[in-house]
């Protein structure tokens, strides 16, 4: 099993040394839900994209600190070679800035939040469970890293919203069966997101990087959703 990492963002230089970049991440998070994956990089951020969709059975696409909006060509690029993907039946699992762009490439809508940054952890109900949600039950908690100004405002058509709160109704997506999508970060460590909204600071605002700092107490299900994440390419690709 070949998984493709689509890196559309790079933390702040500062904090590469310290915690690796998002592929590095991604590597530590899925090791040991899914050992038998070999990971091919392609730093889509800098124009190099898959120049055949067979180097890779699947793919998975990172945050970034950009917008899936934005016109660089490099967005644009990314979102058609996506999109092939997709109707070529390849899986594709999307993360923050990678949950919105599979969202807007099959229909659906991103904008900048009116509630501003997310940051911290947030806790999401499980609204609808996919197969590959392991023992997953609608209405339990799912509590997340996040680290985000635009959101899904309306997603695609025939997607099912899988968990949602106040803040973000559409944290959770499966789009198709062989695409889904989740707002929150499971890769990120809980340090490095104290550093992160620290670097971001004058951003975010005082008051709520406070209350973001505060919430990295609470405990996670990174793991639990790495497991998903497994678990959602193992049912695709054998």
């Amino acid at each position: 099993m070949k998984i493709g990492i689509l890196e559309a963002g790079r933390p702040p230089a500062g904090l590469i040394d310290a915690y690796g970049d998002y592929r590095a991440m991604f590597r530590d998070l899925l090791a040991g839900a899914l050992p038998e994956a070999e990971f091919v990089d392609f730093a889509a951020i800098d124009g190099h994209l898959p120049r055949s969709l067979d180097e890779a059975d699947g793919w998975l696409i990172t945050g970034s600190a950009y917008s899936v909006y934005d016109p660089d060509p490099w967005i644009g690029a990314l979102k058609k070679r996506v999109r092939e993907a997709i109707d070529r039946g390849q899986p594709v699992f999307g993360i923050c800035f990678g949950h919105q762009l599979v969202a807007e490439v099959m229909g659906g809508k991103v904008q900048k939040a009116e509630q501003g940054w997310g940051v911290g952890v947030h806790d999401y109900a499980v609204a609808e469970t996919a197969s590959w949600m392991t023992d997953a039950k609608p209405g339990e908690t799912l509590s997340t890293l996040v680290s985000h100004q635009d959101q899904v405002t309306a997603p695609p058509p025939g997607a099912a919203v899988l968990a949602s709160n106040d803040f973000c109704p559409y944290a959770m997506l499966q789009i198709l069966p062989n695409v889904a999508s989740l707002q929150s970060h499971p890769e990120m460590p809980a340090a490095y997101c104290r550093d992160l909204y620290e670097v971001r600071r004058e951003r975010i605002g005082d008051a709520r990087v406070d209350e973001a700092l505060a919430s990295l107490e609470k405990p996670i299900h990174a793991a639990r959703v790495a497991d998903w994440i497994a678990r959602f390419f193992r049912e695709r690709l054998g």
